[in-house]
């Protein structure tokens, strides 16, 4: 490929390998050799900061500390632990994984990056990753770090989210790691990445691959990598009802499908924007006809918050509703004492009311 003709490979790689031996990472997952211990690393990495990872990462391991022990767990108690970090298929894809390797496959990661591709929430950075850092695979991982790495080295002009792009990348990632070890180049690219070529202001002069790099000889390195638009971000509006009765309040458990999957929230309707104060006689109408509950409902002043997903902004309002004592509500609510959610995942959105506001009980 023309991208590859100014980059020899071997001086590549060996000045990246040069570099790395001056950076020291503290990361508790560098250097690790244990399938189960990379894989869960790079699923907690996806689309997550290392340093908010670290917690998570030794939380995990106190409370799972084999495969086996994350593949008998209720799917509950790991979408607890899960709890903060967002893009919740994530946890339910690492819980899926681990009852296929411990139950099909004998509790043994495949040692193969096809192997590792077939299981749920892998992709081909992550099989890339294991494969390389735990069986010495020879496969170039890619992932946000890299992208960036390689587009302004080459001077990539087109999108870097288009598929065709991303294989190129790949291939071209596959020929600089050359014949070098591939644990050893795979992490010293990503946090090269991470390090030397960040997104803003990287400090180019310093760059062992300054005389290479087609950004910086063309003065290019801040319109790099180049990305198609972003999708546009949809407003969705939900009022959450607050049922309480005494010290009790009532959660419901959301489904596989849309956001925030198997979490618990309060019981919510999805309306067409936030209620206005004129608006009460509706929303009472759709509540009774929802829940089947005759209520006498007041509408106080109650907040609006909002939580910016990927490609959703949620607006929640949030609406108590005392039920009368001999009040029977719907069977699959679930109930919880003094506002203790300690065995319960909350979306972000509930937490930040909860934080700012408390129950009403």
């Amino acid at each position: 490929m023309d991208a590859l003709e100014n980059v020899l490979p071997q001086r590549f790689n060996n000045r990246l390998i040069t570099w790395s031996k001056q950076v020291d990472r503290p990361l508790p997952w560098r250097r690790e050799r244990d399938p189960y211990r990379i894989w869960l690393s790079e699923i907690l990495l996806q689309q997550t900061r290392a340093d908010t990872v670290v917690g998570y990462y030794h939380r995990f391991l106190k409370a799972f500390p084999t495969v086996q022990d994350l593949s008998d767990a209720p799917i509950d108690v790991v979408l607890k632990m899960w709890e903060g970090l967002g893009y919740y298929n994530r946890a339910l894809n690492l819980h899926k994984t681990a009852q296929i390797v411990h139950t099909e496959l004998k509790g043994q990661f495949p040692d193969t990056y096809e192997g590792l591709l077939a299981l749920p929430g892998i992709g081909p950075y992550t099989a890339a990753a294991v494969a390389s850092f735990a069986f010495g695979r020879h496969h170039a991982v890619v992932d946000g770090n890299v992208l960036r790495v390689i587009s302004r080295l080459m001077g990539l002009q087109d999108p870097v989210d288009q598929p065709a792009i991303r294989q190129q990348i790949q291939y071209l990632a596959n020929e600089l790691m050359g014949t070098a070890n591939a644990a050893t180049y795979n992490q010293a690219i990503m946090d090269f990445g991470a390090i030397q070529c960040i997104p803003g202001n990287p400090d180019c002069p310093t760059c062992p691959f300054a005389s290479d790099c087609v950004a910086f000889l063309t003065d290019a390195v801040s319109s790099l990598p180049i990305k198609r638009k972003k999708q546009p971000v949809a407003d969705r509006y939900f009022v959450f009802y607050i049922f309480h009765k005494e010290e009790t309040v009532w959660l419901m458990q959301r489904g596989h499908q849309d956001i925030w999957p198997q979490l618990f929230t309060f019981p919510a309707l999805e309306v067409t924007a936030i209620p206005e104060k004129k608006r009460p006689l509706q929303l009472r109408n759709q509540l009774q006809a929802w829940t089947g509950l005759d209520l006498s409902i007041r509408f106080p002043h109650a907040p609006e918050l909002k939580q910016l997903l990927s490609h959703q902004r949620i607006h929640g309002y949030f609406l108590p509703v005392h039920l009368p004592a001999k009040t029977k509500v719907p069977a699959d609510w679930v109930s919880v004492r003094k506002g203790d959610f300690s065995a319960q995942a909350l979306p972000r959105i509930l937490k930040t009311y909860l934080e700012s506001y408390g129950l009403p009980i």
